[in-house]
């Protein structure tokens, strides 16, 4: 009876222990594959953001002051949150928003001088330590801000059109008289 439970017990445990290790090897290389993916779309996230930033800069929209306070909204956004694939997509929706509410006239604009003001006015806002850029920040504060800044944006257009109608209309009456 012995015999049978040393060449069968004996053979199945090492087979299972074996099994188990390579289990677990298989487990921890699919936790490491995705730990890297993670960082190298924050990364990515993080580098096209200020390649953007660097575009601003170029326009003279943002000084490189402003550009690097801008930045810290990328930098800081897993300082006090979890890297979880839900934030990892909400920060790169909170990004290109960001970027999209930013003006993209230059220095030739008429209105230059106000868009730097409203960009301004949006770096203020923004908090001026890390401990600042917290969750609340993130899911309250910080979209009202990147809103405000695209609303801006949407009534100095408008504003603008309005302007250039009326100067059009003044030229057809001129010219009708």
């Amino acid at each position: 009876m012995l015999e049978i439970i040393a060449y069968f017990v004996i053979p199945v445990l090492v087979i299972l222990i074996v099994a188990y290790f390579y289990v677990e090897t298989q487990r921890r290389k699919v936790e490491e594959e995705n730990k890297k993916a993670v960082i190298l779309r924050v990364a990515a996230m993080k580098d096209n953001f200020k390649a953007d930033m660097k575009r601003l800069v170029e326009q003279e929209i943002l000084t490189i002051r402003e550009q690097e306070l801008v930045y810290r909204i990328a930098n800081n956004f897993f300082v006090f949150q979890p890297v979880t694939v839900n934030s990892l997509d909400y920060c790169e929706q909170l990004l290109k928003n960001v970027i999209n509410a930013m003006p993209t006239d230059g220095p030739d604009s008429i209105n230059f001088e106000l868009v730097q003001g409203q960009v301004s006015l949006f770096v203020r806002s923004l908090p001026a330590s890390a401990s600042g850029h917290n969750a609340a920040f993130y899911r309250n504060e910080l979209p009202e801000l990147i809103k405000q800044l695209a609303d801006s944006q949407e009534g100095m257009y408008e504003t603008e059109s309005e302007n250039s109608n009326e100067e059009s209309q003044d030229h057809v009456s001129a010219t009708a008289a």
